[in-house]
C-alpha cells in the first residue's frame, strides 16, 4: 500500500510517539534504508537530467541526512538516528525549499519515496513498513474520533456506550496485534489500554502485564496501573514499581521509573524516604538531564513538600488589600502562578472557576500571581471572564524571586496551604485536575458526595 504523501492526522499523534520514541534508544544508532527516485516535469525541465534535487533530514540541530539524486533521479542512503520517532524532511533545489513533511523512522525499515516536480502536493509518495502501519492506525484514530463526537452529541444510547468503548478498544488491539513490531502498532496498544482504563481497569491491568516487559509498556504503567496500585496504599504502589525497575535493562527506563517512585512518596508526604532515594538517583544517574531534576527534586522536597510550612510571601490586590503568608494564617487557600496568557492556565480556568465556587463555601480562599509582564495583559485576560478571586499587582512582587521560591519549572504552578499556614501539595500544570482530594482533607468537607 503506498501512501499519498504523510496524512495530516500524524500531527494528533506526534506528542505519543515522542513518548515511546524517549523509550526506544539503545546504545547502539537506528540505521534504516532511505531511497527512490524524484524527476521533474518535462513541462519545467526538458533536459531528463533530474540530479541535484535534495533531501534533508534534521533533528534540532543536527543534520542527519543530506543526499542530492543523480542525473536519472535517483537516491540512496543509509541513515543513522539515535531514536525512533517522527522526523521532518525538507525537499528542494538550487538553494530553494521546494517541499516540507514529516516521516516515520524506526530500526530495519526501508523508506522508499516517489515524486516528481513541481506538483509534490499530488504525486509524493512515502512507503514503509512503519508508515504503512501508521496510515492504518490514522484511519483507525479518524473513525474513533467520530464515534465520539456521536457520543458526546448524545446520538447513541447511553446503554450502548460501554459496548461502544469496548468494541473500539478491541480494535485498537487487533491493530497491535497484527503490527505489534511497529511504533503506529504499540501507539494502538496504548490507546486500547487507554480506552479499558475508563471501562474496566482490571482488565487494562492484565493487558499492561501482557505487553510488559516491551519499553513501551513501562509508560502505560506508570500512567495506568500505578494509580490502581496506589489506592491499595503506598506500600503496593511502591513494590510495584520496585518491581517494574527489575524487568528492564534500559538506563532511561529505569530512570525514569525511579523519578515516578520518588515523586510518588513525595506527594504522600514521605519525604524521608523520598530523599533517601533521591541521594541514591543522585549517585547513580549523573546525565545533564537527570542532575537537573534532582536539583529541583531537592528544593521541592526541603522547602515546598507537604507538611512544611508554606514559603514567606507578600503582595498588594488589584484593589489594593495588602495579603501575606501571616495575615492568610487560620484560612485554607491555593495560591495560583502562572501567566494569564499560557493556554495552559486559560484551558484550566473554567475547572478552576468550578472548583473555587463549590469549596470557597467551606472558607477557601483564592490568589493569582500573574507572571505577565504587562498590567495590560491581566486586565485583557477578565475583560471576557469573571474574577472572582483576588488577583496581585504586577508591580507588587518580584517575579524571578518568586520564581526562585516556589521553584516554578512549569506553568501554571499551585500551591494549596492548610489554616496553619502548612503546605498540603504543590500542584504542577495538570495536576492540579487531582486537588480535590486535598480540599475535601483539609476542609473536612466532600461536595461532591
Amino acid at each position: 500500500m503506498i501512501i499519498k504523501r504523510i496524512p495530516q492526522a500524524l500531527t494528533l499523534i506526534l506528542s505519543g510517539l515522542i513518548l515511546f520514541a524517549a523509550c526506544s534508544k539503545s546504545p547502539e544508532p537506528s540505521r534504516l534504508l532511505i531511497e527512490g527516485t524524484l524527476t521533474v516535469a518535462d513541462s519545467i525541465d526538458a533536459t531528463g537530467d533530474y540530479s541535484g534535487i535534495a533531501l534533508s533530514i534534521v533533528n534540532e540541530t543536527d543534520t542527519l541526512l543530506y543526499i542530492e539524486t543523480d542525473s536519472s533521479g535517483m537516491f540512496s542512503a543509509e541513515l543513522e538516528f539515535e531514536s525512533s520517532g517522527i522526523y521532518p524532511l525538507q525537499i528542494g533545489r538550487n538553494g530553494v525549499l521546494l517541499w516540507n513533511t514529516r516521516l516515520m523512522l524506526a530500526d530495519n525499515d526501508t523508506i522508499h519515496i516517489e515524486g516528481q516536480l513541481p506538483d509534490f502536493s499530488s504525486t509524493l509518495t512515502i512507503d514503509s513498513r512503519e508508515n504503512r502501519a501508521l496510515e492504518v492506525y490514522n484511519r483507525l484514530t479518524n473513525q474513533y474520533q467520530r464515534v465520539l463526537i456521536f457520543i458526546e452529541n448524545g446520538q447513541v444510547a447511553d446503554s450502548l456506550v460501554p459496548f461502544e468503548f469496548s468494541k473500539w478498544s478491541d480494535l485498537f488491539w487487533n491493530l497491535y496485534e497484527e503490527r505489534s513490531e511497529t511504533l503506529a502498532g504499540k501507539l494502538s496498544a496504548g490507546e486500547s489500554i487507554r480506552i479499558l482504563n475508563m471501562l474496566n481497569p482490571s482488565i487494562m491491568e492484565q493487558k499492561v502485564e501482557s505487553v510488559l516487559p516491551e519499553d513501551f509498556a513501562f509508560p502505560l504503567a506508570l500512567n495506568y496501573v500505578k494509580p490502581l496500585k496506589a489506592k491499595q496504599g503506598l506500600l503496593v504502589a511502591n513494590r510495584y514499581l520496585d518491581s517494574l525497575i527489575t524487568l528492564t535493562e534500559v538506563t532511561e527506563l529505569k530512570r525514569n521509573i525511579t523519578m515516578d517512585k520518588i515523586k510518588l512518596n513525595f506527594d504522600s508526604s514521605r519525604v524521608d524516604d523520598a530523599m533517601d532515594w533521591l541521594d541514591e538517583f543522585d549517585e547513580e544517574h549523573t546525565d545533564e538531564m537527570s542532575t537537573a531534576w534532582a536539583k529541583n527534586m531537592r528544593y521541592d522536597l526541603t522547602y515546598l513538600a507537604p507538611g512544611v510550612a508554606a514559603p514567606d510571601f507578600s503582595f498588594l490586590t488589584l484593589e489594593g488589600d495588602s495579603v501575606s503568608r501571616e495575615s492568610l494564617l487560620g484560612s485554607a487557600y491555593i495560591l495560583e502562578i502562572s501567566p494569564l496568557a499560557s493556554p495552559e492556565y486559560q484551558q484550566q480556568y473554567d475547572r478552576t472557576v468550578v472548583i473555587y465556587q463549590i469549596y470557597k463555601n467551606y472558607g477557601l480562599k483564592m490568589f493569582t500571581l500573574p507572571l505577565d509582564a504587562s498590567p495590560v495583559t491581566v486586565n485583557a485576560f477578565f475583560e471576557e471572564r469573571s474574577k472572582l478571586w483576588s488577583v496581585a499587582s504586577n508591580d507588587s512582587f518580584d517575579p524571578q524571586q518568586l520564581i526562585e521560591t516556589f521553584n516554578i519549572t512549569r506553568i501554571p504552578t499551585r500551591l494549596l496551604v492548610d489554616q496553619n499556614g502548612v503546605i498540603v501539595k504543590k500542584y504542577v500544570a495538570e495536576e492540579f485536575n487531582d486537588v480535590i482530594p486535598g480540599l475535601n482533607k483539609i476542609l473536612n468537607q466532600n461536595p461532591e458526595s
